[in-house]
């Protein structure tokens, strides 16, 4: 055993591990604060969800794209290619941004009146769509910027960067949601503002931290820096980049039409099954946590040439993975009660929390070690086949199985909990086959 890889493994997860805890934490007090106004403006913004993340999916995937290349330049300590990917990205996210939200600005109303059909709240959807993808441009920059300081293992940066964020816009939710301290009360316009405000925040930080470093990146010649071969690079972005778009649209579209599907169910079963995935969006933060450092360390000892790393590094990963899906599985289940009893009172509903977390237990473990090969095979640069798994496991598997499970066999939210386990068995079968395909191929090149 390696303690020097150990460390290294716990010095970089760990930060990524609570920075996507903190992003679903801070999702839930914000949904919480924005509840003062009443159901119709958690609906309202609820509806801007699907059509605002499949604009950000474009910037997701150039942000992983960008950590794999800066990650690998990183181990081969090639400076000047890092930054040369890192600058243009950047380019292509700033024109993008403010093409895209001029443009998403003026198209706000037909494109919400499309995705909320509800008239009592769709004016509310329309305002909250227009400015938060209007002023996109910070959320945009903020990803870009803390996937290129991922690329160099700076997880603790990019912790702060999410915690800032997270404060700044809780802190204005409290003085424009309700208005309080003489700020105006401007209700989801407010929230608006102040999610806006928390993405200018968190590209503030990271810009002062990659200004402080004075090492690997550097921001500066962002539109003088003369950059050669464009062409050559732009084509290797946007080859890896695209794939995780549509990997990111596909996922989407997927989750919406198995949301469809159980919104024939009846509340009561729905309700348990929402707080049920409350704990697997927690199981997904972990997963997505080592996910980051898989991609960090794998695509760092790639660009060093050092297969001996690589799989050092992924099989720790993967132990990790093992290890921490079992703990949060003991306790998902020992404490179901407490924790379905915060949301219910109902003692059958509390009862039913219990076997929704034994379920989740067992899916949480396929979730995580599934992310976690992904997140190695997204280091080796391997950005086809993660893209493949998801069009095939939740465009199809899911919205196939949970129509035959709950709709069609009658199985009602047990259904739809079956649906998911073959979904996650599925995708943790062909992520492992893929995981192990891209290891042996290390073997070729030595």
């Amino acid at each position: 055993m390696d303690k020097s890889k150990i460390k290294e493994i716990i010095n970089i997860s760990v930060p990524a591990i609570i920075e996507s805890i903190v992003v679903v934490i801070i999702a839930q007090i914000d949904t919480k604060m924005i509840s003062v106004l009443g159901r119709g403006a958690i609906s309202a913004v609820s509806f801007t969800m699907q059509p605002k993340l499949i604009v950000f999916a474009v910037f997701f995937a150039l942000g992983t794209a960008l950590s794999f290349f800066v990650a690998k330049s990183y181990g081969a300590c090639d400076r000047d290619t890092a930054n040369k990917s890192f600058v243009l990205v950047l380019r292509i996210t700033v024109i993008l941004s403010i093409v895209l939200g001029v443009l998403l600005y003026f198209l706000a109303e037909p494109i919400m009146t499309i995705c909320n059909r509800q008239e009592d709240t769709v004016d509310m959807s329309i305002s909250f769509y227009r400015i938060i993808m209007g002023l996109m441009i910070f959320h945009n920059l903020s990803v870009i910027l803390n996937s290129a300081l991922r690329g160099i293992g700076k997880m603790k940066v990019t912790l702060l960067s999410s915690a800032v964020m997270g404060v700044v816009d809780i802190i204005f939710n409290y003085l424009l949601i309700e208005g309080h301290m003489g700020f105006p009360a401007l209700g989801i316009i407010g929230d608006a503002y102040a999610t806006v405000l928390g993405t200018v925040a968190a590209c503030i930080t990271s810009i002062i931290a990659i200004y402080k470093e004075k090492g690997f990146l550097s921001v500066k010649g962002l539109f003088t820096r003369r950059v050669s071969n464009d062409r050559d690079f732009v084509k290797a972005i946007i080859g890896k980049s695209g794939n995780i778009v549509f990997e990111n649209i596909f996922t989407r579209i997927g989750f919406l039409i198995s949301a469809i599907i159980s919104s024939n169910l009846n509340s009561d079963s729905t309700d348990v099954y929402s707080v049920g995935m409350i704990l697997f969006n927690y199981s997904f933060a972990f997963g997505d946590g080592l996910s980051k450092a898989a991609l960090t360390l794998v695509g760092k000892s790639l660009g060093a040439n050092n297969n001996k790393d690589i799989k050092t590094y992924s099989k720790y990963l993967n132990n990790s993975g093992i290890i921490i899906s079992v703990i949060l599985g003991i306790l998902f289940i020992t404490c179901s009660r407490l924790f379905f009893g915060m949301f219910f009172d109902a003692e059958y509903m509390i009862e039913q929390g219990f076997y929704t977390s034994v379920i989740v237990a067992i899916l949480s473990l396929l979730q995580i070690v599934r992310l976690v090969d992904v997140g190695v095979l997204r280091g080796l640069g391997n950005m086809k086949a993660p893209k493949n798994m998801a069009t095939v496991c939740v465009l199809f598997i899911n919205p196939i199985c949970s129509f035959i499970f709950a709709i069609a066999m009658s199985l009602g939210i047990w259904g739809i909990w079956l649906a998911s386990f073959v979904t996650q068995l599925a995708w943790y079968i062909m992520g492992m086959i893929s995981y192990r395909k891209g290891l042996s191929a290390l073997d070729k090149t030595n």
